[in-house]
């Protein structure tokens, strides 16, 4: 067929595609000025392939290297040397998958203490003492301030039969005190004694002049000694501090002055009043936090529960998931169940040590939570692992004395400097870990 339809066979036959009657039927009508149109209709044929000396290719396609014909890295001694080339070989591990969730620091119950003057008086100094101020650490045996009473004569002078009373509660306690102190001084006697028998003892022991059980006497007479010692010594402390709770008003018939200590150590939060304050009963004096053990609240999403393994102990990290200055565990623990309808969210509690003082009570906290997720897979340190721009993960391998190759692995996740593989080299390929960015250099022309 032609260009437009008509058989070739035809067209050859005549060259215009008429029969030679039909021609000069034609002829005779005129046509002649209509055979140049013929001849071109003619002329649609397409060129034959014999007018040019050979054809042209219409596509070439280009062999693309694949990823076993990958450029191999040689490197000299000194280069290997200079960039300071370490290998470990991969392995296969039980790995546990975590996820990062946002915690919140909380106070635990019972760690705030509030403390309130139990008479009205006037705050002072504690032995020549400035007042604490907000934040400063506390300790039970340091006195923060003192409570000057505002007591009528009558509560604060004693009748004669108390006075009667104190008197002979002091002769008693004086009396005893005196013994106490006896002891003490017997009990260091009995000790040095019984320290000089046990040396004795045993210096024969060692020359082979006495007999093993005499060190044992000797050794038991010395325990018995300092236990009657410590004891006494306690009986004396415990006398005196009897002693001096029974002082009266002192002459000008003002009342003792109350010293006010924080029944547990910590940080104070807040304190309520000023020197030469004048308070009145059971008004707020101070505030004192226990920051050593805090409780870490974190919200989970109701469906994620099932995933996350609540028996193990989590890693408080930055939000941004990196690691904190210290490295910070937190168990669980059986706490009030809360959660929050709107949310959909269910709170999980967490204890830590916070000795170092890191964590501040209402503080933002990444909570790296374990996931019931247990399989071998293949591990190696997070450093080894190489990008590229279009976001793919390599890594090079050791192929024999100087000699690295890239090869490709698939990252499932990386979890405290390590990365998780789903797929890669065999167990035991010896990987680069230190200079592995070197050698991405020099493979693509980065690198000196």
């Amino acid at each position: 067929m032609n260009c437009y339809g008509a058989p070739i066979e035809t067209r050859r036959q005549n060259g215009y595609g008429m029969s030679w009657i039909a021609q000069k039927r034609w002829y005779a009508r005129g046509g002649l000025g209509l055979s140049a149109i013929a001849l071109l209709f003619a002329g649609c044929r397409p060129a034959t392939s014999k007018s040019s000396g050979h054809s042209e290719k219409a596509a070439t396609v280009e062999r693309l290297p694949v990823e076993t014909e990958l450029t191999t890295v040689t490197l000299a001694a000194e280069a290997e040397r200079r960039l300071g080339i370490v290998t470990v070989a991969l392995q296969q591990e039980k790995t546990s998958r975590r996820r990062t969730m946002g915690g919140q620091v909380m106070i635990p119950s019972g760690r705030s203490i509030i403390v309130a003057s139990p008479v009205a008086g006037v705050v002072m100094k504690a032995e020549s003492r400035d007042l604490p101020v907000t934040g400063e650490r506390v300790d039970p045996a340091v006195p923060l301030l003192a409570i000057q009473p505002l007591l009528s004569v009558e509560r604060d002078v004693p009748t004669p039969a108390e006075q009667v009373q104190i008197v002979g509660a002091k002769a008693n306690l004086v009396a005893s005190l005196t013994v106490a102190t006896g002891d003490v001084q017997r009990g260091k006697e009995e000790v040095k004694a019984a320290q000089i028998a046990f040396d004795r003892a045993q210096q024969l022991f060692a020359d082979r002049a006495g007999a093993r059980r005499a060190v044992d006497d000797t050794e038991a007479q010395l325990k018995i000694a300092e236990t009657n010692l410590t004891a006494a010594q306690q009986r004396e402390q415990q006398l005196t501090e009897l002693l001096s709770w029974l002082e009266t008003p002192n002459q000008d018939g003002e009342a003792s002055v109350l010293t006010m200590r924080s029944p547990i150590a910590g940080v104070l939060n807040r304190i309520e009043v000023r020197e030469e304050q004048t308070i009145a009963s059971g008004a707020t004096l101070f505030e004192v936090l226990n920051l050593d053990l805090l409780w870490i609240r974190v919200p989970v999403f109701v469906d994620m529960l099932s995933q996350i393994d609540r028996e193990q102990q989590v890693h408080l990290v930055s939000l941004s998931g990196g690691l904190l200055t210290h490295d910070m565990v937190a168990s669980p623990i059986s706490a009030p169940p809360t959660a929050d309808a709107v949310n959909a969210s269910i709170d999980l509690y967490y204890q830590v040590n916070n000795t170092p003082l890191q964590l501040h009570p209402g503080q933002r906290i990444g909570v790296a939570l374990p996931l019931r997720y247990d399989a071998e897979s293949l591990v190696i340190p997070a450093a080894s692992i190489l990008y590229d721009i279009y976001g793919n993960t390599w890594v090079y391998e050791r192929t024999g004395e100087r000699q690295f190759m890239r090869r490709r692995v698939d990252v499932a996740f990386v979890d405290q400097g390590r990365a998780v593989l789903k797929a890669g080299p065999p167990v035991g390929t010896p990987i680069v870990t230190e200079g592995a960015a070197e050698l991405f250099g020099t493979e693509f022309g980065a690198g000196k």
